[in-house]
Order: C-alpha cells, then structure tokens, then sequence
C-alpha cells in the first residue's frame, strides 16, 4: 500500500505544446495534516490527535508547502482541494437538534 497520493493538475492549466508539472506526492501523515487542518484544527491539536509533538505536525507542514511551492497553509491547501489530494464535506452538519 503506497503512503503517497499523486497531485496531477498543480496550478494554472498548461498550454498545448508545454509539459504537464510533476504530480505532487504527498504522505499519508502530510494528507492526514492537510485534512484535519481543513477543519480549522491548529497544529498543537493535530499534534495530539496524531499522538506526535507539534514539531513534527509544523515539519510536515513545511514538506507540504514546499512540495506545493507555496508559501502560507491556505495557500496549500487551496492547491490540495483544487488538485483533489482531498475533499471537504460540507461546512454545516446537521445536529441532533435540527429537524429533519
């Protein structure tokens, strides 16, 4: 089993007779980040529900900036949405309270 997704289309389209970039390979822990970082968590929570230190969640947030080649969070998770690494359900989730 591969620890590795592939990021086809990073960026702006490429025009004919150019070549298409390099798929962005992200780890299963960088996908697990970028996924519970989508969900407005902040890297010392992620750390705890990873069971790692901060650190390693802040390290693996740069590996994923970098291999994205941009410079904020947002920015590369912008990239991973558009590129479909992941996928974010819906904002509003119904609660017990709410009517069917």
């Amino acid at each position: 089993m591969s620890t590795h997704q592939p990021l086809d289309s990073v960026g702006c389209a490429a025009s004919a007779g150019e070549a298409k970039p390099a798929p962005v390979m992200l780890t299963a822990k960088e996908t697990q980040a970028l996924l519970w970082c989508s969900r407005g968590k902040t890297s010392w929570e992620i750390a705890r529900i990873q069971n790692c230190s901060e650190t390693t969640i802040n390290f693996h947030f740069n590996n994923i900036r970098r291999k994205f080649a941009v410079t904020s969070r947002s920015a590369a998770l912008f990239k991973a949405i558009e590129g479909g690494v992941i996928t974010v359900a819906s904002a509003r989730r119904r609660g017990a309270h709410e009517p069917d």
